[in-house]
Formats: C-alpha cells, sequence, structure tokens
C-alpha cells in the first residue's frame, strides 16, 4: 500500500508541477519581453497567485493521500504584510512542502536561497526561476585566488536579485545549515549540537546587507517523528506526523544597517547570535525526541 501511495504522490508532484509551470513560464517570458514597470508589476502578482495555487495544489494531494498530522505551533501573530528574513534545520526534501504548505498565503511566499546549478534541472529549475528565487553562485576560496576578479561578484548577484524584492513583501529563506542533516555529517563538521549541523551566517549576513528594510526573523524548528526521512519516504507517507513551531524574532540593532563582506564584529555578532538561536532549537528538538 505504502508504495502505491508513493508511485500516486511521485505522478502527483510530476503532473502539479507540469501544469502550474505552463502559466509560470508563459507569464515570465512576457515579463521579460515587455519592459513596462507597470507591465512587471501586474506580471510578478500573476506569478505570485499561481505559485500560491502550486503549492495550494501540493497541500491538497498530500492531505488526500498522507492523511499527515502537522501540529504547527506560533503562526498567530504572523503578518502578509511584512518582509521577513526566514530560517529552518533541515533534514529532508520534505521539509521545503511542509514550509511552503504551512506558510502560504499566511506569510509573503518563501523565497529560497537556491544554488545556481539548480536552474538547470528539468521543469523545476524553470519554475524557480519563473518565481524570482534568489540564484546564487558562490566561489571557494581556491576559485577566488586563482580569480580574484571574482571577488565580491556573489554580492552583486544577490543585490541585483534582491533589488525587486523591495517593491513587494517577500519572506528570504535560508536552511542555514546548508546541507540535511545526517549522524555523519554531524561527525564530520564536526556540530556543536546533538540534533542539527552548524548554521553559517554567510547568506543572512549578505542578506540584511543588501535588504536593510527587513527587520524580523522567522525561526522554523521542524521534527519528525519518523528516523525514514528521505524523499521516497516522503512520498509513501511515512513522514505524516510531524511538529513545527515558528517564532517571529526581531532582529537586533547591533545587526542592522552593516556591511557584512567588509565588517568583522558584525560578523562575528551575527554568528553568535545565530548560534544561540540554534542553541534553543537543538533544546526543543531534545525535549520532543525524549
Amino acid at each position: 500500500m505504502e508504495i502505491l501511495i508513493g508511485l500516486l504522490s511521485f505522478l502527483a508532484v510530476v503532473f502539479n508541477t507540469v501544469f502550474w509551470c505552463i502559466f509560470l513560464l508563459t507569464i515570465a517570458v512576457l515579463k521579460l519581453l515587455i519592459p513596462i514597470e507597470s507591465w512587471k508589476r501586474l506580471c510578478t502578482k500573476l506569478i505570485i497567485n499561481i505559485g500560491e495555487c502550486w503549492i495550494f495544489c501540493n497541500g491538497a494531494w498530500i492531505k488526500f493521500l498522507h492523511k499527515p498530522k502537522w501540529d504547527v505551533e506560533g503562526f498567530e501573530a504572523l503578518d502578509s504584510s511584512k518582509w521577513y528574513l526566514s530560517v529552518a534545520n533541515h533534514q529532508s526534501w520534505a521539509d521545503i512542502f511542509i514550509l511552503q504548505e504551512i506558510t502560504n498565503r499566511n506569510i509573503p511566499m518563501l523565497k529560497f536561497f537556491m544554488k545556481h546549478v539548480l536552474i538547470w534541472v528539468p521543469i523545476i529549475g524553470l519554475a524557480w526561476w519563473a518565481l524570482d528565487m534568489p540564484f546564487l553562485k558562490r566561489y571557494s576560496k581556491e576559485e577566488l585566488q586563482k580569480n580574484p576578479e571574482l571577488r565580491g561578484e556573489d554580492v552583486k548577484a544577490m543585490e541585483k536579485s534582491f533589488e525587486r524584492y523591495s517593491r513587494y513583501p517577500v519572506s528570504i529563506f535560508s536552511f542555514a545549515e546548508g546541507t540535511r542533516f545526517s549522524e555523519q555529517k554531524k561527525i564530520t563538521q564536526p556540530s556543536h549540537y546533538e540534533n542539527l549541523l552548524n548554521p553559517k551566517s554567510g547568506g543572512i549576513g549578505l542578506t540584511l546587507t543588501t535588504m536593510p528594510y527587513i527587520k524580523l526573523l522567522l525561526d522554523f524548528s521542524i521534527y519528525y517523528e519518523s528516523n525514514r526521512r528521505s524523499f521516497w519516504d516522503f512520498l509513501c507517507g511515512r513522514m505524516s506526523n510531524v511538529k513545527v513551531r515558528v517564532r517571529e524574532i526581531e532582529i537586533p540593532e547591533n545587526l542592522l544597517g552593516k556591511t557584512y563582506e567588509n565588517d568583522t564584529v558584525f560578523r562575528e555578532e551575527l554568528k553568535e547570535w545565530l548560534e544561540n538561536i540554534w542553541l534553543e532549537k537543538d533544546n526543543y528538538l531534545r525535549e520532543l525526541s525524549k
């Protein structure tokens, strides 16, 4: 029965994505072809509405096939007219489906940091592009040593990407750990936490630098009762019991209006602040796992 549910879920993901992508890409292309600001604003609204319909339909097949039990707390005071910076722990591809479903039309659409290479993923990469997700290409120390002219290019790309976000509320989202959690990764790092990997502050710091109007952080803590967390496990409905805690945290004044790349003090203060949030998150997950 689980395998049948998995196959039906896979077909639902593919069909739903292809269907809505037709509309997304059509409007995205029209937005590019007609360089009139009022037209672009209209297209942006239409694209967001289509994206919300896509997310709604994903939620519909999940509810129908999986009968999930999602215990969500903390959405009472959130506002769809505000800009947010959002973070969460990362354990599975299922995180994205859950986060999109519980936030859909409750706050501005989540804009996930995407690795630049993901834009080439068939269909879904174009969908993320049409939805104005920030595609970022980070350079390693070795690449910067060989090509010093690349230094700062990631910041310029982010500034260009984020410039349009000042026109309408968004929720910039980062899986601050940078990768999905596993016991092996926790040992390799090594992690300072029991249930988490070490958070990285780079993306968050660059967001605060390039989007100074963001004053609030949304912290999502995701806990699965199941230890089986592959994407196939999710499609089969084995990850349906989930607890999510949402906290709205005011970003401290000393972290606003700073430049991440050139301010060592700011980087250290941001790192300490984020690590304290991660410590509270780890304690919360530890209590649930007892």
